[in-house]
């Protein structure tokens, strides 16, 4: 068996595995990772012969192509599951490995190496006094929730209750398709808006289809418009976001709710936070929204 073979029943099973099955994201990435950078270099490759010398070759290449250490210490981690995925009748592994790290020689992933920029409050709000529209209303949505533009692009009216002043997160958009489950499990959620943010959703939505889309402006227009708006991008107005819960002292466990950020050992607090609308609504008027609308 070569090792596309083996990959291509690697991401079947992932699929559709009765436990922890793989997202629709983490697929599109990881399809898109071997397709592209991988199968081309090892797809023909004998799956007894991929070992620490053939990654180690990987790597190389994939740094001559200028790619990230991210996305290489991805790539590396995906040949390493698919590798680890072959195994006989009993469960047992066909090829096992001890992959040496050094040998290897990715490069590591330095904090300080990723581009985390944070969109600052005077582009935002000269951002939103220069624009109109669904644009607007995005900029002020995604820097006022701190929403992944996939979950806000995939958001109906239904999913937007103007008297609750909530949104109810549960899909998300990718590359101009709609998933039926958001990037993660803690990314379900109902997000409580600011009034004056609720009110600027109502201004333009309130006529809307209640089957249609938020917003019907494709995210590639999006894109373009918020760039020369001078904001770093969709990203850097969800850090925007998170930053400002934090420096308004907010529970670190709502922080967490409200972004869909998995809540590690606090999960049985994490739950209970989802259900005290209250509580939610009164840390979400104390924090604002941080830049004017």
């Amino acid at each position: 068996m070569n090792f596309k073979q083996q990959a291509e029943t690697f991401m079947s099973e992932i699929a559709s595995r009765k436990s922890d099955p793989v997202r629709p994201n983490t697929l599109h990435v990881y399809r898109s990772l071997l397709d592209a950078r991988i199968l081309p270099l090892l797809g023909k490759e004998n799956m007894a012969e991929v070992n620490n010398r053939t990654v180690k070759a990987l790597v190389a290449r994939l740094t001559e192509g200028g790619l990230s250490p991210a996305t290489i210490t991805l790539a590396v981690s995906l040949v390493k599951q698919i590798v680890k995925s072959a195994v006989n009748a009993d469960g047992d592994q066909l090829y096992p490995r001890t992959w040496n790290p050094r040998f290897i020689d990715a490069p590591r992933v330095e904090p300080t190496s990723q581009k985390a920029p944070v969109a600052p409050i005077a582009a935002i709000t000269a951002g939103l006094a220069a624009i109109s529209g669904e644009v607007r209303v995005l900029v002020a949505l995604l820097a006022g929730t701190g929403l992944r533009i996939g979950e806000a692009l995939a958001l109906t009216v239904s999913d937007w209750d103007p008297t609750a002043g909530t949104l109810r997160v549960h899909s998300t958009m990718v590359h101009g398709q709609i998933q039926g489950e958001t990037k993660t499990k803690a990314g379900t959620r109902v997000v409580d808006l600011d009034r004056g943010l609720n009110q600027l959703l109502y201004s333009l939505f309130e006529n809307r289809e209640q089957a249609g889309l938020l917003f019907l402006t494709g995210e590639r227009t999006l894109r373009r418009r918020i760039t020369e708006l001078g904001l770093p991008g969709f990203h850097s107005l969800r850090r925007f976001r998170i930053t400002h819960l934090q420096t308004q002292n907010v529970p670190p466990v709502l922080t967490k709710f409200w972004a869909g950020h998995a809540a590690g050992d606090m999960t049985e607090r994490y739950t209970k936070m989802g259900a005290q609308i209250e509580e939610r609504k009164a840390w979400s008027e104390r924090a604002g929204l941080g830049f004017q609308l």
